[in-house]
């Protein structure tokens, strides 16, 4: 399917796409549909897949590394564990990491996987009846939009993409792009944005809250940190998006309640945000948060895009944990959409509270865009990030920074409207 996708849209040979997609596999070991959905049929050399083929071999090696960190495994045993587990299941180490596939026995990882198949059935079947195409087109067209126009599986529907033509797609921002923006503007080790503790180290001065890690720590640190507060917000360091989150009310017996963080995989443990009134009075439950796509290029800043999460259903915004969000003019910090959710939902007032989101004005914008160029300028050679701030009613906080912030999630705000935003960055990409 791959091979004819790619050769219709490049007005090529499809026998001629298949021998390059075989060749870079066979040869660089890169699986066929990583080859598609990282649009390696544009490498004119040997020299760009044997760069794709070091990436790999390095996400290889740290995905390993954090299942050793994780689970206590040596890393030999945790090399072990990934490549059977990988190769027996037909899974990827990036979904036994995310899924935490590496607490079930192989009879429960193929109940996870029966429940992911269903799960995409039932939004190929939605997709179907909204757009009254049959199930050959939408799930070609989904790996179409995926791999020629770089847009996420997960902002197919909220995108509208199966009522789209390529040429409005084209203009379309999309996560292959957030992938270029950091390739040219990140020159340094990202792992100060992927790695929960080191990014609340090195941007400390940007958080407003105290953290607490589970690691090397005593009880004595641990009680000067927990010490006046009633409750506090968990994180497992190596899940995103939300997964794995949740809050934990702080008893008298804080020693036990030490003793049962101690005991579980490395954990980031942080003081409750107070979120301020007009954030809370959408959805009071979770912090919602502003997300600021942020670019230095000849030592000059730009905040080039932005939205805002809400909760919905849960303590998260997070769009993939349920949430819905807003498309927010940069410059002055105003919602200038309704909202939407990974179904492709319209939203105009909050669902739970009755709030309207057109033209509600984000508190305190001019400081976060202040405080986002601050943090973008704090470590030399990151000149790309997305920046989650959640706004207190004294001010801001940086919750956590994305070095590669999907570009198709803030697209799906516009899409109601067909509007394209790829002309809000598109400048970056260029030279």
């Amino acid at each position: 399917m791959y091979a004819e996708i790619i050769s219709e849209f490049l007005h090529t040979d499809k026998e001629k796409v298949k021998e390059h997609m075989l060749y870079a596999r066979d040869t660089f070991h890169i699986p066929i549909k990583y080859y598609a959905n990282h649009q390696l049929f544009y490498c004119n050399s040997d020299e760009e897949l044997a760069g794709y083929e070091k990436q790999l071999t390095e996400s290889r090696i740290q995905y390993e590394k954090r299942l050793s960190d994780i689970t206590g495994k040596t890393p030999d045993e945790a090399k072990e564990y990934m490549t059977t587990t990988c190769a027996s299941c037909h899974i990827t180490g990036k979904e036994i990491l995310d899924g935490e596939l590496y607490k079930m026995t192989p009879e429960e990882i193929v109940q996870w996987k029966a429940a992911k198949k269903a799960r995409a059935d039932a939004r190929v079947k939605r997709l179907m009846e909204k757009s009254g195409k049959d199930e050959a087109f939408i799930r070609k067209h989904m790996a179409k939009c995926k791999c020629i126009f770089g847009i996420a599986m997960g902002e197919y529907e909220s995108t509208r993409c199966y009522e789209l033509s390529d040429e409005k797609l084209s203009t379309y921002a999309n996560l292959e792009d957030s992938r270029r923006l950091r390739a040219k503007y990140i020159t340094v080790d990202d792992e100060v944005l992927t790695n929960k503790i080191l990014f609340n180290k090195t941007y400390k001065e940007f958080l407003g809250r105290d953290y607490w890690v589970n690691e090397h720590t005593s009880y004595e640190e641990f009680a000067r940190f927990i010490d006046g507060k009633e409750e506090v917000f968990c994180k497992p360091i190596d899940l995103h998006g939300a997964l794995g989150v949740y809050k934990v009310k702080v008893e008298k017996d804080t020693k036990k309640l030490y003793d049962d963080f101690m005991a579980q995989p490395k954990l980031l443990v942080e003081e409750l945000l107070c979120q301020h009134p007009a954030m809370s009075s959408f959805y009071s439950k979770s912090i919602n948060t502003v997300r600021v796509f942020t670019i230095l290029k000849d030592d000059v800043f730009d905040a080039f895009a932005a939205f805002v999460r809400f909760g919905k259903d849960g303590i998260a915004d997070n769009i993939s944990a349920g949430g819905i969000g807003c498309g927010v003019d940069e410059k002055t910090g105003k919602i200038i959409t309704p909202a939407i959710g990974m179904d492709g939902i319209l939203y105009e007032k909050h669902p739970v509270s009755g709030k309207e989101f057109l033209g509600f004005q984000i508190p305190f914008w001019n400081e976060i865009l202040t405080t986002c160029e601050k943090a973008l300028r704090k470590v030399p050679g990151v000149n790309f990030a997305g920046f989650d701030v959640a706004i207190t009613k004294d001010g801001i906080a940086i919750v956590e920074g994305n070095c590669i912030p999907c570009l198709s999630i803030y697209q799906s705000f516009f899409a109601y409207k067909y509007q394209g935003r790829k002309y809000k960055y598109e400048k970056y990409l260029k030279d």
